[in-house]
């Protein structure tokens, strides 16, 4: 069966990745994160806090990465819908291009290094996805 060609969107910010300590009190960094970031998304495991947000409002107190472009599958996709991710993560695997991904109830949000991001939406659109800007 052939992987699923997805429309994306190409989100105009740049965004970091921020990791605090798992016991580390992030609830002011949060407040104001839901107050101003146009994306945001939190993920905490027994190890570590990974919040991703804009460049612009990055919490000075954590270890970040990026900055980071953003292509938005939006949805909703089916739960039951296999291979999605994986047809986006393919092409990007082939030319090397580190990729981040996140995911929402609704879809899947692609994150590229932001220096790889027109490369990465070639290797996309090549791989028979469409990207709005």
């Amino acid at each position: 069966m052939p992987a699923p060609a997805v429309p994306l969107r190409s989100l105009p910010d740049e965004y970091v990745i921020a990791r605090f300590p798992v016991g580390a009190d992030i609830t002011p960094v949060l407040t104001a994160l839901v107050a101003s970031a146009s994306l945001m998304s939190v993920t905490r495991t027994d190890q570590e806090i990974s919040i991703v947000c804009d460049v612009i409002v990055a919490p000075s107190a954590a270890e970040l990465d990026g900055p980071w472009r953003a292509l938005y599958a939006a949805g909703p996709i089916p739960f039951g819908l296999t291979g999605v991710v994986a047809s986006l993560v393919g092409p990007l695997a082939e030319i090397g291009c580190p990729v981040f991904v996140v995911s929402t109830f609704d879809g899947d949000i692609l994150m590229t290094p932001s220096d790889r991001h027109a490369e990465a939406s070639t290797a996309l659109e090549d791989a028979g996805h469409t990207i709005d800007a």
